[in-house]
Formats: structure tokens, C-alpha cells, sequence
């Protein structure tokens, strides 16, 4: 029988839904041909993420002490201790396109917001002469997007600006976006996760109504496609029917998550204290937003994603963990340090749950996980929120890359190396041609431990 393609994919009205690698794709037979093609289609690809909290950390907070494999981490960053061994901590990079101007110190935030995953200097202006670079996630979309079914999706939990003059003369979009499909044009960010889920599932045009029609009375993707789900599974092996079980359990799973968080009813807080967007819910959108992202590389819908936790500059109140005062009123307030530190470690939080769970979902059939062939790179506008510098600034990469990077250690780097180098070595990994990016100086040293 003839092997299924990679980029097969379950359609129905209004819906399109590709596939996990299954053994019915992997070509039969003998001879070199076939075990090159054999090995071709097992390689799993490396998928890129780019996850931006705001802010910065409080440096004695975060500063990590050893280096190598014998280092120890600090009261903010304790919670990624649970995945050590999958994150590779890096110490004194520097964005050193966002810190140039130095006379504009209080526009700190929006230089270091629109720099993060371009690595160059934003043109202060708060009409529509926008001008920025083009970002590292829109770099690996040219070149390995027309791979899988969306070349990149953009995703956020706070509602920003698309407008104005946000900080000390700079415009509001350089706050409210990180991925830049052109120097002049931000991609924008979806905070609504059925859209987002949307994108990821349904169709553009008349299809793509019907599919929204249908998702607005709770309908699965997966009632979309079952007459054809149902006629592949009769067609493949039990190992391949096993994994298709658990990869339709896993799209529900999220599904289902989505509606319950939609309808849970807001925390009551005085509206005085409640910020722009949905703060009531921020915990459950935040980690709707990083389930999704999960999601879209392991159905391979995308290879390419990022995630603005908040925007820059963001004034969130977190009432959850007890603050009555917004992230960034609290970075310009003395002797609060350790209500800042409480942001910072619950950022950790949620991200080393994000690890954790690319780790625990299988890719492929030869016992890799998830997070074997991923690259996600979590990072801020600044270093400390206090001081608004962009040297140091905080990284931290999970994910083995497909072998390209080792993990389970601390790096520190040389003195003012650009954060750049890191996505140079990123975008190498998942198969883009290219030697530089931005301000960087080529690929990060100390990707591999014997760099």
C-alpha cells in the first residue's frame, strides 16, 4: 500500500486538521533509497518558540550562582528546579540595540519590547512612521512556514495598544508586539483562545463561517472531521491507531479547557484595581494560551510561535498572589522587592509547568519527547524593571533542538554578547540558512557543552 504523506491532512467542512507522524507515512521496502526515504520522514523537525514576560526580574532575585552543571538557582527562579536538566540558563547577554539610547531612559520599555526578537533599534515616533526590523520567528517563517499549515502564530493574554504614544514618546505598538513581519509591520497578537483555536483548526471563506457557526455551538473540531477520521483509522495499524487515540484526546482535552475557563465566573475584586483586559482570569488564560501553544507543534499545525504573557510595560495586577498594586507601578516603588519577586517566580511557575508538559507528550515513535525537538527561548524587555538596563539581561532556552542545543546548565556568557547569537543558533537548529540576525556576531557559543 502506498505510504500516506506527511502532509496529509483530515478535512471536512470548515475544518483541516494535519497529523501527528504516524507508521503508515514511513515508506516500506529495501535498498538505500527506501531507508534514506525511511529515516527522512522519522526525523522529527525542531519547532521554534519565543515566550516574552514584561518587566524584567529583580536581579537578586534571579542572579544564578555556578556555572556548567554545578550551579544552583535563585528564589525567583526555584520553580524551573523541576526541569532542570531540559532548560539551559544564560547569563550576561545583552540587547544592545534596545540600550543605544541612552537619553531616552524612560522609553526604556518600549525600546526593549520592540527589540526582543528583532535585536534592533526601534525609530521613536508615536504616529504611523513605525519602523522596527523584522523578527526572529518571522525569519524562520520564511523559511520553514510553507512546511506546515500556518507559517507562525502570534499569541498573547493582555489586550494592548495598536495606537498612540505609550512611553516617553514612543508609539504604543512597539509595547503591544514582539513579532514583526516587516520593519513596518507588527503581526499582531491574538488573546482570544477560540480564535486562536480557530486559526489553528478551521478555514478561510465560506468554509471557515461554517467551522465558526459550528464552534459557536460547542462542537468539536473533531465532529468536523469524523467520517474521515473514522475511515483512517479502519486503514492503519494499532500502533498508529493508538497514537491517533491520543492525539484526538489531546485537541478535546484543550477544547474542553477553553469552554470551561470561557464560563468560570470572575474573581470579585474592586474594579478600581482591575486592569485592562481580563485580569480575573489571567492564570487560566495564560495557561490556555501555552496549552495551545503546545498544541499547534505537536499537530504540527506550526513550527513557529510566540507568546507575549503581557505587554510591555504592563500594569496587570495579579490579585491572585496577593498584590493590590500593578507589575509595573510595583518596579518604581522602593522596598517592594519581594512583592516583585512573587511576579517573577510565578512567571517561572507557569513556564516550567509549559516544559513540563512539552516533556510529557511524545514525538514520533522512537521515545522522543516534545521538548527533545523544541527550542523556546523565555525572556524580558529588560533586565531589572527598577533600573531599565538591557545588559544581562535574563534567558533561559528549553528544549534539546534536535541535539543542536544541551541543556541542564548555566552559561555565563562573555561581557555583552547579544542575545541575538542565541537565535542565530535557534533558527540554525530548525534548518534556516542563516549566519546572522539583527546585532548578532554569529551563533551562540555555548549552545553544546563542548562549545
Amino acid at each position: 500500500m502506498k505510504p500516506l504523506s506527511r502532509r496529509h491532512f483530515l478535512r471536512s467542512t470548515g475544518a483541516l486538521m494535519a497529523l501527528p507522524l504516524l507508521e503508515a507515512m514511513i515508506p516500506t521496502g529495501f535498498g538505500s533509497v527506501a531507508r534514506a526515504a525511511t529515516a527522512a520522514a522519522r526525523r522529527r523537525p525542531v519547532r521554534l518558540g519565543w515566550l516574552f514576560y514584561p518587566n524584567g526580574v529583580v536581579k537578586e532575585g534571579w542572579e544564578i550562582c555556578g556555572t556548567g552543571r554545578d550551579f544552583s538557582l535563585n528564589v525567583s527562579n526555584a520553580p524551573l528546579q523541576a526541569v532542570r536538566d531540559d532548560v539551559l540558563f544564560v547569563s550576561n547577554l545583552a540587547q544592545r540595540e534596545a540600550a543605544t539610547k541612552v537619553e531616552d531612559v524612560a522609553g526604556a520599555h518600549a525600546r526593549g519590547t520592540s527589540s526582543f526578537l528583532t535585536a534592533a533599534s526601534a525609530r521613536k515616533t508615536n504616529g504611523n512612521d513605525i519602523y522596527i526590523g523584522v523578527s526572529a520567528d518571522q525569519v524562520a517563517a520564511r523559511h520553514i512556514g510553507a512546511e506546515t499549515r500556518l507559517p507562525s502564530i502570534e499569541l498573547g493574554v493582555e489586550e494592548g495598544k495598536q495606537e498612540g504614544r505609550c512611553d516617553n514618546g514612543y508609539s504604543c505598538v512597539y509595547l503591544s508586539n514582539i513579532s514583526w513581519r516587516s520593519p513596518t509591520q507588527p503581526c499582531g497578537v491574538e488573546i482570544n483562545p477560540r480564535r486562536a483555536f480557530d486559526r489553528l483548526f478551521g478555514v478561510a471563506g465560506p468554509e471557515g463561517d461554517a467551522f465558526r457557526q459550528r464552534a459557536a455551538k460547542r462542537q468539536s473540531v473533531l465532529d468536523f472531521v469524523g467520517t474521515e477520521a473514522k475511515s483512517l483509522l479502519r486503514t492503519v495499524g494499532s500502533t498508529d491507531r493508538r497514537k491517533l487515540d491520543e492525539y484526538f484526546t489531546s485537541v478535546r482535552e484543550v477544547e474542553l479547557y477553553i469552554d470551561k475557563v470561557a464560563n468560570l465566573p470572575p474573581i470579585p475584586v474592586p474594579l478600581s484595581l482591575r486592569p485592562p483586559g481580563d485580569p480575573e482570569n489571567v492564570v487560566h488564560h495564560m495557561r490556555i494560551m501555552y496549552d495551545l501553544m503546545a498544541l499547534s507543534f505537536q499537530t504540527d499545525a506550526t513550527r513557529v510561535a510566540t507568546l507575549m504573557l503581557a505587554d510591555g510595560q504592563t500594569n496587570q495586577v495579579y490579585e491572585h498572589l496577593g498584590l493590590t498594586s500593578g507589575h509595573h507601578q510595583l518596579t518604581h516603588s522602593t522596598g517592594l522587592e519581594a512583592d516583585i519577586q512573587k511576579i517573577d517566580r510565578f512567571m517561572a511557575e507557569e513556564f516550567a509547568r509549559f516544559v513540563a508538559k512539552l516533556k510529557a507528550t511524545p514525538d514520533g515513535d522512537d521515545g522522543a519527547s516534545l521538548l527533545d525537538n523544541c527550542l523556546i527561548a523565555y525572556g524580558s524587555d529588560v533586565s531589572d524593571g527598577r533600573n531599565h538596563n538591557q545588559m544581562n539581561m535574563p534567558c533561559v532556552v528549553a528544549g534539546h533542538g534536535g541535539g543542536a542545543f544541551q541543556p541542564g546548565r548555566h552559561v555565563f556568557a562573555e561581557k555583552h554578547t547579544p542575545l541575538a547569537n542565541v537565535y542565530v543558533s535557534m533558527l540554525q537548529a530548525a534548518g534556516c540558512p542563516v549566519k546572522e540576525f539583527g546585532d548578532s556576531t554569529g551563533p551562540f557559543a555555548g549552545a553544546l557543552e563542548s562549545a
